[in-house]
C-alpha cells in the first residue's frame, strides 16, 4: 500500500501491480466475511476491548509521560496511516504539542538521522511489514524507539524501547490487516491522547 501512497490516482493511472494491490488490500475482509463468517462489529469489539486493556493496565503511561517530556515527537509510518494519524496530530496541538509525521517514502525521512536520545520517535505498522522494511533507517535512529503494533515478532521488536502490541492477528496481507490498520489505529491515538490529556491538560 505504501508504493500507492496517500495521494489519490485515478483507476487508470495505475499500473496493474498497483491496482491489484489496492482490490485485495480493500477486499479481503470483504471477501472474509463472505468465506470465513467474519464479523465486523465482532473483530471491532475485540480490538477495542484489547486496547481499552492497554488502557486500563497502565501501558499506555509511560508513552504518555515521554510525549510531555520528550524534545521532538515523529510519528513514522506508511502513507496508508497517515489519515488516521492526523487527527492525532491536530489533537495534540490542543494540547501545545507538535507531532511530526513522516511517511515512508517522504524526503523528509532524512529527519529520523538526526534525533536524539532526547526526542520519541513511533513507528506505527501494524502488520510488521513497513518496520521490516524500514528497519536499517529505524535501528540508525538514536530516538527513544517506540512500535505501536498488532502482529508478533520478537526480534523485530527487540530493536524498540517500548512495545505497545493491541493485537497479534494482523498479519501483512491478513483479513483483519486491514481492520487492525484502519480502525484499531484510530481508536489507539485517541485512547493515547485522551490518556495525554487527562494527565497534563490543566482544564481536565
Amino acid at each position: 500500500m505504501s508504493e500507492i501512497g496517500f495521494h489519490i490516482k485515478e483507476a487508470g493511472e495505475l499500473s496493474d501491480d498497483e491496482f491489484n494491490a489496492l482490490r485485495r488490500h480493500y477486499l479481503v475482509y470483504a471477501w472474509a466475511e463472505r468465506d470465513e463468517h467474519r464479523n465486523l462489529h465482532r473483530d471491532l469489539d475485540a480490538i477495542y476491548t484489547e486496547i481499552d486493556g492497554l488502557v486500563a493496565r497502565g501501558e499506555l503511561l509511560p508513552i504518555v509521560n515521554s510525549l510531555n517530556t520528550c524534545g521532538r515527537i515523529v510519528i513514522f509510518s506508511t502513507e496508508s496511516s497517515t489519515l488516521a494519524l492526523r487527527e492525532f496530530q491536530q489533537a495534540m496541538l490542543v494540547e501545545d504539542k507538535t507531532v511530526h509525521l513522516v511517511p515512508e517514502d517522504s524526503p523528509s525521512t532524512a529527519m529520523l538521522d538526526t534525533l536524539t536520545p532526547n526526542d520519541l520517535l513511533i513507528v506505527v505498522t501494524t502488520s510488521n511489514g513497513f518496520a521490516r522494511r524500514q528497519r536499517t533507517v529505524i535501528e540508525r535512529c538514536h530516538a527513544y524507539k517506540v512500535i505501536v503494533t498488532a502482529s508478533e515478532d520478537p526480534a523485530l521488536h527487540a530493536i524498540f524501547d517500548d512495545v505497545l502490541a493491541f493485537g497479534k492477528d494482523a498479519d501483512e496481507g491478513s483479513s483483519l490487516h486491514r481492520i487492525y490498520a484502519t480502525f484499531g489505529v484510530t481508536y489507539f491515538f485517541d485512547r493515547l491522547f485522551a490518556q495525554y490529556a487527562r494527565a497534563f491538560d490543566p482544564l481536565l
